[in-house]
């Protein structure tokens, strides 16, 4: 007699896991190319469906509607952003070191030079994240104001440091002055999808550089 044939696949995941996170992940890819082309109010799961080549019903086996998509739809977009956007600076070995007032400008006009270059690049990312995606519901709402607010939290961590060791003057809120950095990266990118180039988005760099250092420099580090 012979011996029974083992069952299972060995070491790792089983593939029906594998193959249904390949294909949620590719109707994450998809939804976000219809949403970002069609806009979301205009698209439908068949959109979705038909943007990977498989029949209507199947999306229904991975997602239960087109909300229940959007969210991952929205964490893909984020994701992109942020790296491209922050590459290794919010990473926690660039949050060990002393950051200057100089280091803080720099990191500040590199993101918005790079947020305007996907803004060139793939503006239809940059409208539905900054425009449409935001105004769909208050949980959507709530989601992106939170990463706001932990990336002015990250900003608010640099400051503190330096305000503790006498490089930005110590009778500044370090937490909006985090909110404010993130609110003044928003007017280039703006101007960036309605046409404007290199030299006007030089421009507003170092109009907000002009303001912000003598702002933010102890009066030390100012006289």
């Amino acid at each position: 007699m012979t011996e029974p044939a083992k069952r299972g696949r060995g070491p790792g995941r089983p593939r029906d896991e594998q193959n249904t996170e390949r294909r949620r992940r590719e109707l994450i890819e998809a939804a976000y190319r219809v949403f970002t082309t069609k806009g979301y109010a205009a698209a439908s799961t068949a959109d979705i469906a038909a943007e990977v080549g498989i029949g209507y019903g199947t999306f229904y086996r991975y997602f239960d509607s087109k909300r229940a998509i959007l969210d991952d739809v929205v964490d893909y977009g984020l994701d992109r952003l942020l790296t491209e956007i922050a590459g290794d600076v919010f990473e926690p070995a660039a949050l060990d070191h002393e950051i200057t007032v100089d280091e803080l400008i720099r990191t500040w006009s590199g993101a918005v030079e790079r947020m305007c270059h996907i803004a060139e690049s793939d503006p239809a990312l940059m409208q539905a994240m900054l425009f449409e995606l935001p105004g769909i519901d208050d949980e959507l709402n709530t989601r992106i104001l939170g990463l706001g607010g932990i990336l002015a939290a990250t900003v608010d961590r640099f400051l503190s440091r330096a305000v503790d060791s006498g490089v930005i003057r110590d009778d500044v809120n370090t937490g909006d002055v985090g909110w404010m950095l993130l609110a003044l990266t928003i007017p280039p990118v703006m101007r960036t999808l309605q046409g404007g180039g290199e030299t006007d988005r030089r421009r507003y760099i170092d109009t907000a550089v002009a303001v912000l250092t003598p702002g933010l420099r102890s009066l030390e580090a100012n006289s």
